[in-house]
């Protein structure tokens, strides 16, 4: 079900009802992991067994390191978790990959059917393994509560990736739905819900037709389609994060931040920190400081830099696509490290050309990450200089790319990235009357077709 639902919003007000009902942190975690399994049940009931399995294994692994002393039994838990994911995401790629390479014709591919949110709870599976290893944690002995950490329905589907020493800690507490919590979570969905249903869909119309049939339409309609994809893309994916987010700030959790203004950073290091966050950091915090970081010499930097963003790029799917668009990445994170600027403060002027070269680096390399292959991404380039064909200049794309500018910078002035929907006070009159005026203005403008989220394909 999805977040902008009738059935989702009758769903959330039982369990509402429920967590402001239950009387001590242990019933309430009964109430989080029956939610997360309904949530999860609601798409397909079998794939339910499989997460459940997932947990089962993290937990008796965390158990037997405890007692036992012996790491390899976490490396074992982590292990699982990567077959796992490379069985169902990858095993087709790999095998149609080696048989090409190889000349050896049709080879047995699997109908694999990817199951929801596979990489994102994977992902907070080994974070749990991993923190325990660390001793950021220590094994968890109550099953229900990991299970509800790992299985946590507002972000299974497209994250964030919570990491376990942030969000297991926050399930020993009472959670209680009080009003600053409700206002500040609503206003954060109906900011997201903005983003997705009415620009990222809208603006994905368009972009969806050049993208289809590049061939027919001249260098300027490919140019505002990159430009689209780019706007689409943020607004899809920040859309998600915020409604997320402010599901469970309704109920008193604290999901961290997954996009902070990510086309005002003035290079690919910084765009990186700036944009799916918590993935940013789970690399991190995971495989690039544990391969050395920066600790090990230039050239070890570099080679770490490349390794972690292939991974990164890896990790969105089985594609050839995706390892080029994180190569991509990787050596404009290499090239900053080795010809970024040292020290000094910027002017104002270098300050707008490096944030105006960085979106185009981005922009050029969101092509390759949603083309379906390495040629089309190419056949969209050599668009870029075609002086013939349609000339199809969308005015959602320009509309809407206005207002997200504008919003980016009036961030950018209260140094704030939450600081457009914080200026909604929803505990006045006009706050309320505002917030009205605005749910039956997406209402009106709301693109009706099917569409999904993106990052619900990975």
């Amino acid at each position: 079900m999805t977040f902008y639902s009738i059935n989702f919003l009758l769903f959330f007000l039982a369990a509402t009802a429920l967590v402001q009902l239950s009387k001590t942190p242990k019933t309430q975690r009964r109430v989080f992991l029956l939610a997360n399994a309904v949530f999860y049940a609601y798409w397909d009931v079998r794939f339910l067994l499989l997460l459940l399995g997932v947990i089962w294994v993290c937990y008796v692994c965390a158990r037997l390191f405890e007692s036992s002393g012996k790491p390899a039994f976490l490396y074992g838990g982590v292990a699982a978790c990567l077959a796992l994911l490379g069985f169902c995401k990858y095993y087709n790629f790999f095998i149609s990959s080696f048989a090409r390479a190889f000349g050896l014709g049709s080879v047995g591919t699997l109908n694999i059917i990817l199951p929801l949110g596979i990489s994102f709870y994977l992902f907070q599976a080994m974070s749990y393994l991993l923190d325990v290893k660390k001793g950021a944690i220590t094994a968890e002995r109550d099953f229900v509560k990991l299970a509800a950490y790992i299985s946590f329905f507002p972000q299974i589907t497209s994250g964030p990736i919570v990491k376990a020493h942030d969000f297991l800690p926050q399930l020993d507490r009472l959670h209680r739905v009080r009003k600053d919590n409700v206002y500040l979570g609503v206003t954060r969905f109906v900011t997201g819900l903005t983003k997705k249903v009415v620009l990222a869909d809208r603006i994905g119309v368009a972009v969806n037709a050049v993208f289809a049939a590049p061939a027919a339409y001249n260098g300027l309609s490919i140019a505002m389609a990159v430009i689209g994809y780019s706007l689409q893309i943020y607004c899809d994916f920040s859309g998600y994060s915020d409604m997320a987010i402010g599901i469970a700030t309704v109920w008193d959790f604290d999901l961290g931040r997954n996009f902070n203004m990510p086309y005002l950073a003035e290079n690919p290091s910084d765009f990186w920190r700036r944009w799916h966050i918590s993935l940013s950091s789970w690399f991190r915090d995971y495989v690039y400081i544990p391969l050395g970081g920066s600790r090990r010499g230039r050239f070890r930097t570099y080679v770490n830099l490349l390794v972690t963003m292939l991974l990164s790029g890896l990790w969105h799917g089985a594609n050839a696509t995706f390892l080029v668009w994180g190569a991509y990445h990787g050596l404009g994170c290499v090239a900053h490290r080795m010809l970024g600027r040292r020290g000094g403060q910027k002017k104002p002027w270098q300050t707008a050309l490096c944030t105006a070269a960085n979106c185009l680096f981005v922009s050029l390399g969101w092509v390759i990450f949603r083309a379906e292959s390495v040629g089309k991404a190419m056949e969209i380039f050599r668009g870029l200089f075609r002086g013939t064909g349609i000339c199809y200049v969308n005015v959602f794309t320009v509309v809407y790319g206005g207002m997200i500018a504008l919003t980016h910078l009036y961030a950018r002035f209260r140094r704030n990235a939450n600081a457009p929907e914080e200026a909604l006070k929803l505990d006045t009159f006009r706050g309320k009357l505002l917030l009205s005026v605005w749910i039956f203005l997406i209402l009106g403008l709301m693109y009706c077709g099917n569409s999904a989220f993106i990052y619900a394909n990975f």
